[in-house]
């Protein structure tokens, strides 16, 4: 999930926490509220009648209650109940069909009032001690509170359409600020985008922050770290190229100066042998000394020069004849039989010599650990790129050593006494890199090895 996504998510689930959390406490107190008020008016209403009842000595004016209910609108729904409660007794005469328990009866005797509620219906009882009667009296107001529910039902209602207005605001802004904070980074990654090995001299522009705060500290952090990578790197390359120039002269001279020595020694002279070896070691130095010079360029310059259209197969039937020329024992196959009738589908745009290096260090590779099999090289062209394959029946490489066949000096540990320096496979998959190629290698021990190479058009 992008960053951007989190903070949205995370700042509108907070906020809609919040209002939620808020929208419940005001929907619950002023529900509470709402009926703490009701119960008040009951309450006056009930003590209204027993006032009545006690001062004007009447036990039941039902004349009285209907003018009071009928102008008393809240209280219009409801009735009261006039109950008679023997002196020093919390014992009921006689209790009408309500819901209340007997503790409501007895909570209003003891304490002097009650209050209950079943449903929508509220109820108050209050009790009053009658001197002019036996017998004590206790008024229970009864009353559905419509007001005070459609009050609260239209709060409800605002408080569920600000609460989703809110939400979509808290969205809005949510969205907008993950923007602003996050285009500094996005600024940052678009200039990541141009910087590679060879421009390592590139280096980021603080648009939009003060250097002072992270943004800033970042970018500082970063430019002192390309500065450091662009020393060390230049430092590498110089290396490396001055070692590799350096070391062809006095290799040249020994070469040299060995095929001189062979020339004029008899081939059963005792100094024979060592001078020959000296000469083939002479030579495959100069096969290490030139792929590294290779490998460092491509990896250095990330450029590629003198790029021109090739015909692939040409240049196949090229590496075939070298390679048969330097091991005339190898045997390859070349299979074309799936190449189409328009020549022009088998041009690529590339670098000749790049790619000669690339496809001949394969090919030995696949004619040396081939075990005297035949090699096939395959070539098949496809809407968006040209795939060459070439595939051998040899050794094969163990599955625990393919993870590391792309990295530098490695060999398989199944090579034996074959000659290889563990450069030519690495430096065929850099030229490849280069040109957007795309090199797979699939091999079973002992089975033979594939490789694929798939060269856009």
């Amino acid at each position: 999930m992008k960053i951007k996504t989190r903070i949205i998510l995370l700042f509108t689930t907070i906020s809609i926490f919040y209002i939620v959390s808020f929208a419940i406490y005001v929907s619950y107190f002023t529900r509470d509220s709402l009926q703490t008020k009701f119960y008040h008016r009951l309450e006056e209403n009930a003590t209204i009648v027993g006032n009545h009842i006690v001062q004007n000595d009447e036990y039941n004016n039902q004349i009285y209650y209907e003018v009071r209910r009928k102008y008393l609108a809240q209280l219009s729904e409801g009735k009261d109940y006039l109950l008679r409660i023997v002196k020093d007794s919390t014992n009921l005469r006689f209790r009408p069909d309500l819901p209340m328990p007997a503790s409501f009866y007895t909570e209003a005797i003891v304490h002097g009032k009650a209050q209950y509620l079943h449903g929508k219906t509220s109820y108050v009882a209050v009790f009053f001690v009658d001197t002019q009667h036996k017998e004590d009296l206790l008024v229970i107001s009864e009353g559905v509170d419509d007001y005070g529910h459609d009050e609260q039902r239209t709060l409800d209602r605002t408080v569920v359409s600000g609460a989703l207005i809110a939400v979509a605001l808290v969205f809005l802004l949510a969205f907008y600020f993950a923007n602003k904070l996050l285009v500094p980074i996005q600024a940052i990654n678009n200039d990541l985008t141009q910087i590679d090995i060879s421009r390592l001299d590139m280096r980021l522009q603080n648009k939009f922050n003060s250097e002072n705060d992270e943004i800033g500290t970042l970018i500082a952090n970063f430019n002192s770290m390309m500065n450091r990578l662009d020393i060390s790197v230049k430092s590498q390359q110089s290396f490396i190229g001055n070692a590799s120039h350096s070391l062809r002269t006095p290799l040249t001279i020994m070469g040299g100066e060995a095929e001189l020595a062979l020339q004029g020694l008899d081939k059963q002279h005792e100094a024979y042998y060592s001078v020959e070896t000296i000469s083939k070691q002479v030579n495959k130095m100069e096969l290490i000394v030139n792929n590294l010079l290779l490998l460092s360029r491509s990896g250095f310059d990330r450029k590629i020069e003198n790029k021109q259209l090739v015909r692939i197969d040409e240049l196949l039937y090229e590496v075939q004849r070298n390679e048969k020329a330097v091991s005339p024992e190898s045997r390859i196959r070349l299979d074309f039989s799936n190449i189409p009738e328009e020549s022009q589908r088998l041009n690529v745009f590339v670098n000749p010599d790049l790619f000669y290096i690339a496809f001949s260090n394969i090919l030995s590779n696949a004619c040396k650990y081939g075990e005297d099999n035949t090699v096939t090289v395959s070539l098949e062209c496809h809407l968006n790129n040209v795939m060459v394959k070439i595939t051998d029946d040899g050794i094969g490489i163990p599955q625990h050593d393919q993870p590391h066949i792309f990295d530098s000096f490695f060999r398989a540990s199944n090579v034996g006494q074959i000659y290889g320096n563990g450069l030519g496979l690495v430096l065929a998959k850099n030229i490849f890199d280069l040109h957007g190629a795309k090199l797979t290698i699939s091999s079973v021990e002992n089975q033979g090895t594939s490789v694929t190479i798939e060269i856009p058009v």
